[in-house]
Parts: C-alpha cells; structure tokens; sequence
C-alpha cells in the first residue's frame, strides 16, 4: 500500500472515529434531555420510570413542626404516589412499608424521616441519579446526626475492620459508602427483593461496649452481603430539626472546637 492509500486509510477512519463522538455526543444529549424532562414533569406520579412511592416515617410526638410540614406540603404537592403507614418502631416501619411496597408495581422506594426539612425537590435529586446510572440501586442524601457533634449519618470501612464517618468529600456527585443513613433514602426494587427479611434491624452484638447500631446499619450490612453498593449525593441534605437545624457547618464547628479529630486512613480524611 502506497503511503497515499495509507493517509486516505487513515483518514477515513479518523472521519469514522469523529462522527462516531459525534453520534454519541448527541445521544448522550438527548438522554440527558429526557431525564431533565421527566425530573420538571409533574405530577410525579405519571413518570414512567423510577415509578416511585413514597413514605414519610412518623414520629410518637414532633416539636419544630413549623421547620418540616411548609417542606413537606411542598413535596407531596408535586403529587408523588403516597405509602401511609401510622406511628411503630423504626425498624418495624421500614420493614412493614418495605412489604406494602413489594406488593405494588413501583420500582423505587423513597423514605424521607419527618424530623429532618428536606429539600423541595428530594424525589428529584434523588431520582437523577437512578436515571442517569439504573444500576444504582441505593441513593440517600448526605445528612448530619442531631446529636452533638453531628458527624455524617454515613460511613466508612478502614483497612483495620473499623468503621469511620467521612470528614472530607468532593463538593459535588456521589460519594461511595460502607453504610448509609436512611434519613433520605430512595432503595430500588431489586433490593428487597434480593436480600432476605428483615431488612432493616438493630444489631446489639456491642451490648457490652455501649455499641448500638440501629436498623440503617442492619440495612447496610445487608447491603454489604448482597453486593449492593450505596451512595450518598453530596449536594443534597436534609437539615436534621432540633432546637436548630443541623447540617454541615454544625459538625465543621464541632472539628473547630476539637471535639472531633481527623486522621488520614487509606488517604482519606475521617473523624475519630
């Protein structure tokens, strides 16, 4: 081959490759278009896909409830498909709305704690994710603890078997975790029907260590066995409602006041 056959060879296929980027460029385009336009549709209960449900858990008795009915008014007004369930235990709601759940033809739960003021649009910022990538199967929000010094509700595995909460992440995208917190949570289909009941519950193996994880570390160890990895979306949090409402900045004044001390394990950034 002359070494002119050889340029238009390879030219041509230059052309290919570029109009190939090209195709999946306006591709990519218009998915990202669909999604935008499924996210700014309502109601929600007409999406086609994430079919979503719904839940807000109950509390006994709730003070500061000016700092969360406004938002959830808002929420249930973009008019999700609503799972109602009267005040029980944590762990026995999550487990119960899990069933009624299964029962239906939805493919996404959403549970959202009522002592937290979620964003307006949660269902939405969760629910880009799952469109963007269905193989996320679990997406929650990044939220804070309410009690003090309000360390993220997620966590971390060291190299040494321990568990630690992150102190450092990017400002944007998701963040992979060993366990995650259900205080804003959306749990694909799949999940429960995959793993075996119970899905949420207290473990009390640490009894004598003064350890009592709840049922979100019941549900991420399940997850853990599965192989169903979680995610949290660093851009969106639900403020935990206290005397104040509790975000990041309460837990970086708690790292200020040195009630938290960060370390580096495996070049990341926790608290201990």
């Amino acid at each position: 081959m002359t070494r002119n056959n050889q340029k238009r060879t390879a030219d041509a296929k230059a052309r290919k490759a570029d109009e190939r980027a090209s195709e999946l460029q306006k591709e990519e385009q218009e998915r990202l278009k669909r999604i935008n336009d499924t996210l700014h549709t309502l109601p929600i209960a007409s999406w086609q896909w994430p079919r979503v449900l719904l839940a807000f858990l109950k509390e006994r008795s709730m003070s500061y409830m000016d700092q969360v009915e406004d938002n959830k008014a808002q929420i249930y007004m973009q008019g999700p498909t609503p799972l109602f369930l009267n005040y029980t235990r944590t762990d026995l709601a999550r487990n119960k709305l899990a069933t009624e759940f299964l029962k239906s033809s939805f493919t996404h739960l959403i549970m959202l704690d009522i002592d937290h003021q979620h964003p307006i649009d949660i269902i939405q910022r969760l629910s880009r994710w799952v469109m963007m990538d269905p193989e996320i199967k679990v997406v929650g929000g990044l939220n804070f603890r309410r009690s003090y010094p309000h360390d993220p509700c997620c966590h971390l595995f060291g190299e040494d078997g321990n568990i630690y909460a992150p102190a450092e992440w990017d400002k944007e995208g998701l963040m992979e975790v060993a366990a995650i917190g259900t205080g804003s949570i959306m749990i694909a289909r799949e999940v429960f029907e995959e793993i075996q009941p119970p899905w949420f519950f207290n473990i009390y193996d640490g009894v004598w260590e003064d350890s009592w994880p709840g049922e979100d570390m019941g549900f991420s160890k399940k997850c853990r066995e599965y192989g169903f990895k979680m995610y949290v979306d660093v851009q969106t949090t639900s403020p935990h409602v206290g005397e104040y409402l509790i975000g990041e900045e309460n837990f970086r004044a708690a790292i200020e006041n040195g009630d938290l001390q960060m370390k580096s394990l495996d070049g990341v950034k926790i608290v201990n």
